[in-house]
Parts: C-alpha cells; structure tokens; sequence
C-alpha cells in the first residue's frame, strides 16, 4: 500500500488559504476606531448694548458705496453699529468710541466699524487705535486703558506717564529713546515692555 505525502506547492497553498481565513476573520471582528475631533471655539461675538454676548461662528464687515456700514454674522445675520458696544471677528477687537471716556467718535472708519476703535496691545495696558478718513488721508488716533476693567480714553503724554511711572524700563524708553521716531512704534513697544515685565521697580 502506498502512502500519499502531499508536495511542497500543496502544503504552500493550504498555508496561504488557511492564513487568508484567519485574516478575514479578524477583519471582521476588528471594531473600527474612529476619531473625536474637537469642535472649534467660537472666537467671534458681539456685545450688545445690555451687555449680553452672542457668539457666532463668523464675523465680517460689510462697508462700499451706498451701503450703511455694518457686520454680517454666520452670512446672513446684519448687526448695527448702534446696537453694540463691542465685537470679536477673526481680525481683531473693537470696542465702540461710546464706552469712551473722552473722544467724539469718528463716522468714517477704516478697519472697523464707524466709531469704533480696535485694541493692539492687551495687558496690564490696554491700547486702540482709532484709523479714520478726515478727507485727505488716514489719521490714528489712540486710546489707553489700566487693565480690562479700567476707564478707556484718549492718550495724552500727562496719561502715558502716568501709567508707566511704575515701571522704570518703559518710562525710560518712552521718555528718552531718540532711536525710534515713530510715535506709533514707540508706544507700543513701551507698553510691550511695561506689559512683559515681570517685576516692576519704584521710581
């Protein structure tokens, strides 16, 4: 009696059957893994007048000829300019000249809403600019505030050194720096530095 022993190429091909088998199977068993991504955070809102927030998830304003100034929200809501006191689009921070202590506030703007100014330096002082057409050309205007809670209003050289007097580095640099004759450069840098420090030294 003969004995039968398979060849190499049958054992192969039962190997490669049998391993199929066990890969299919564990395809099937294999939960799928799925990802939760975070929802992104809505950095737009308004401020209305009573003080109540809305967020949304875009922000634009809308200006051009024959057109009232104003926001478009989400693409199809329209927020006034007399309705708010403040808003957050994905450029920057404005708050309306109204919460201002001292300033008339400007009709024509350039960046933002008519009679709102945008805040470029947050911190320990707060700093706006108010950009405006006065009919000839762009004029900058700017306005500073102790902290988040404090008054807001127009600079003035008696006001900046009053609010760096107690930081010795960025009195000095305002006060004494020949280098740098931009105005504009030269606030902000000293309220960068007055802003940064971390420990402040008495005059």
């Amino acid at each position: 009696m003969k004995t039968f022993y398979p060849s190499g190429k049958a054992i192969a091909c039962l190997l490669i059957v049998l391993n199929s088998c066990v890969s299919s199977q564990n395809s099937v068993e294999q939960p799928k893994i799925t990802i939760d991504t975070p929802k992104e955070e809505v950095s737009c809102f308004v401020q209305m007048n009573d003080g109540t927030i809305k967020n949304y998830a875009t922000i634009k304003l809308v200006t051009g000829v024959f057109k009232t100034p104003h926001l478009l929200a989400d693409g199809n809501v329209i927020i006034n300019a007399a309705d708010i006191k403040a808003y957050q689009d994905m450029q920057h921070y404005a708050v309306a000249q109204k919460e201002f202590t001292t300033a008339k506030p400007s009709r024509v703007a350039v960046e933002a809403l008519p009679g709102f100014a945008v805040r470029v330096a947050k911190g320990k002082i707060n700093v706006y600019s108010l950009k405006y057409y006065n009919g000839h050309n762009t004029t900058e205007k700017f306005f500073l505030q102790s902290g988040d809670e404090g008054k807001i209003a127009a600079y003035s050289p008696e006001l900046m050194n009053e609010m760096l007097k107690d930081n010795t580095d960025a009195y000095v640099f305002f006060n004494e720096n020949t280098k740098i004759t931009a105005f504009s450069k030269k606030l902000l840098i000293s309220v960068e530095i007055y802003n940064t420090s971390r420990f402040i030294s008495k005059n």
